[in-house]
């Protein structure tokens, strides 16, 4: 696996993170886990796949539009079907 697809993935998994802690109701850790995203986003541009940096940008916008509208669950849905297409288990 080359070095964005696997960030993104785990970008994936941070997002998802981010998602549960806020339905949890739980905002240390939801700002906890979107430190976490950033820093895989860094390392994900630092891949030097621009597209892919890009996607993850547009991920995280997600994530807060999602949050703003009360719509974690369906995003998380959607971050879960994307993130999973980079699995090498699927």
């Amino acid at each position: 696996m080359n070095d964005a697809k696997f960030y993104f993935a785990n970008l994936g998994a941070d997002v998802v993170r981010c998602i549960s802690a806020l339905q949890s109701g739980n905002i240390a850790r939801y700002e906890d886990s979107l430190a976490r995203a950033r820093k895989t986003l860094a390392s994900l541009r630092a891949a030097k796949r621009p597209e892919a940096y890009e996607e993850g940008l547009l991920l995280l916008s997600g994530l807060e539009y999602a949050r703003e509208d009360d719509q974690l669950e369906s995003f998380q849905s959607n971050v879960n079907a994307l993130t999973a297409s980079f699995s090498p288990l699927v």
